[in-house]
């Protein structure tokens, strides 16, 4: 793939190199990361719970 920039080295960057910079996909993305932490948070705590549940 190589180095973006003509000379190898960061001298010559002067923005952001990330592509989705200023964009609504990376807090779209960061959402929808959130959501699904949170539900398998969630899904295991009950499952914890049923299982605690069985063996009080």
């Amino acid at each position: 793939m190589g180095f973006p920039f003509e000379p190898a080295t960061w001298d010559g960057v002067s923005g952001p190199i990330f592509m989705g910079y200023g964009g609504a996909m990376p807090g779209l993305f960061s959402v929808i990361a959130i959501g699904l932490c949170i539900g398998v948070l969630a899904i295991g705590q009950m499952s914890e719970a049923k299982s605690y549940a069985k063996y009080k």
